[in-house]
């Protein structure tokens, strides 16, 4: 069997991405030091690193291929929520100021509401529920 280990991105505001991920999306926070995080997702670590070289893409969101969203072909990526969290968790982000890509949740065969993190990666805060 094979799992999805670590994932590593980078970023020149790691206190606007400990906000976002552990504030507003409610992740764990596993680990932090000076210049880095990292968040529990199921078995996945997600591990954010300051770089005072790094320089945030266009705040376009990335192409969904399964159902043709977004503009600009680079890396997106997806979490799933049980239904009482989605739902919590799409109200602060809205409530935040957060840009999403749709207005409301729309289904694509699950609830899929796409936004942008601080960084302008396009995080999909999925439901199929």
């Amino acid at each position: 069997m094979k799992k999805l280990g670590f994932t590593y991105m980078f970023c020149n505001d790691l206190k606007a991405m400990k906000s976002f991920y552990r504030d507003l999306l409610q992740l764990d926070l596993i680990w932090e030091t000076k210049d880095s995080i990292a968040f529990q997702i199921g078995d996945h670590q997600l591990s954010i690193e300051y770089h005072k070289d790094f320089h945030p893409p266009s705040s376009e969101f990335s192409i969904q291929p399964g159902w043709k969203g977004g503009t600009r072909p680079r890396t997106g990526w997806s979490i799933s929520f049980d239904q009482k969290t989605f739902i919590e968790t799409v109200q602060q982000l809205k409530n935040s100021g957060v840009q999403g890509y749709f207005s409301e949740p729309e289904w694509k065969g699950y609830w899929s509401y796409p936004v942008l993190d601080p960084m302008n990666n396009t995080m999909e805060i999925t439901c199929t529920e």
